[in-house]
């Protein structure tokens, strides 16, 4: 049976005398607890991360493989069960999508082909379903490396495949800037989200027959990295406990979608410190909004998977890098102003809502790392 694989990152610790499940539990700087508690024990990940994880010192563990730097580190557990009870926010009730156990499934440890990349403008390289399509020698199809991102460079996709790639990925870029999951809870500021998206993605590649793009459940990825627009252009509601939990519903049904026309693996990237934007530095009630949605984001990801037969799930913690660079930048070769943006790729932010190119680069060395982790790579 395939499992889950979570990336969890330092938003589930707390202030108790023994550390909860999956929190952090030591590493180079952390003053928390360094104990775990019962059923669980603290599992070293690298130097600056150590983690609770279900049994005992002495039992074998997946974990990640080494990094070419301490800033791609991943925070990887595998569970068999959802993650429900490591998050104290309160659970509404919601409609899932259920399916049926037949139909295709995947084996979570083949190489992944093919990456089919749904987002917003983190995620926009301006692939065009119709044009050039991917290639050995042109991983990104159209347009050529680097794509047309927000970056004023390659972003983590175009990094990811082209960098940092063990073997050929064929990566198909279908960010819309600007895009929501949902456009009836959050507008987005272009008027696409990823039902558009998606629908490309059908009208294109949903009959691999004659498509000429051989993607198959076992080696193809399907990625959905959302957040900062879906938070953003909500942050004055005051219901975002029911808010979260009704887009997140609304993620999980468009991705059935996908899973129902023979998607099994899946990678979610959970939403950066939006707090941090320039647009919107230190705004507290973003910050809250954003460590909520990222702890439904593991209970929402791990449903999925237990309601899906064959279906193999990553969650990528992008929120925990970001935050290690912003704190950090002269270790990146980025200038100590934080809040500060400009095209002058010393700078962390090239705008007041998109990062330059060294996040997206950092990104794509963690996600290498994560994919190699799994065996998907």
């Amino acid at each position: 049976m395939s499992l889950i694989f979570l990336v969890v990152s330092c938003l589930l610790a707390g202030s108790q005398a023994q550390q909860s499940a999956y929190g952090q539990c030591g590493g180079n700087g952390w003053t928390g607890p360094t104990t775990c508690v019962s059923g669980y024990y603290c599992f070293y990940q690298n130097d600056w991360y150590s983690q609770c994880i279900p049994g005992s010192a002495t039992t074998t563990r997946a974990s990640t493989a080494s990094t070419t730097s301490s800033s791609t580190s991943s925070r990887i557990t595998s569970v068999a069960t959802t993650t429900a009870s490591t998050t104290s926010l309160s659970r509404t009730t919601t409609t899932r999508t259920t399916t049926s156990s037949s139909g295709p499934t995947s084996s979570p440890g083949s190489a992944i082909q093919h990456w089919f990349a749904f987002g917003d403008s983190y995620t926009y390289n301006g692939f065009n379903p119709w044009g050039t399509q991917p290639s050995t020698n042109n991983p990104l199809g159209n347009p050529a490396f680097p794509g047309d991102t927000t970056s004023g460079g390659a972003n983590y996709i175009g990094l990811t495949v082209s960098t940092y790639k063990k073997s050929d990925v064929f990566a198909y870029g279908f960010g819309i800037s600007g895009a929501t999951i949902d456009p009836a809870l959050a507008y987005p500021t272009q008027g696409r989200a990823l039902d558009v998206e998606i629908n490309m993605w059908i009208q294109q590649y949903s009959n691999r027959a004659t498509v000429g793009v051989p993607w198959t459940s076992d080696n193809t990825l399907f990625s959905l990295f959302f957040g900062v627009n879906d938070i953003t252009v909500t942050m004055a509601r005051t219901d975002m406990d029911t808010y979260t939990d009704k887009i997140l519903t609304s993620l999980m049904n468009q991705t059935n979608t996908l899973y129902n026309y023979g998607a099994r693996k899946f990678m979610f990237i959970n939403a950066p410190p939006v707090d941090r934007l320039p647009a919107v530095y230190g705004n507290a009630a973003i910050k809250a909004n954003v460590a909520r949605w990222n702890l439904r984001l593991l209970t929402f990801a791990a449903d999925f998977k237990n309601t899906h037969p064959g279906s193999s799930i990553v969650v990528y913690d992008t929120w925990t890098d970001y935050n290690k660079v912003l704190d950090n930048p002269a270790a990146y070769g980025l200038k100590s102003d934080v809040q500060g943006s400009g095209a002058d790729q010393t700078y962390f932010w090239r705008d007041a809502y998109h990062p330059n190119v060294k996040m997206h680069d950092v990104m794509a060395q963690a996600i290498s790392v994560l994919w190699r982790s799994v065996g998907w790579w």
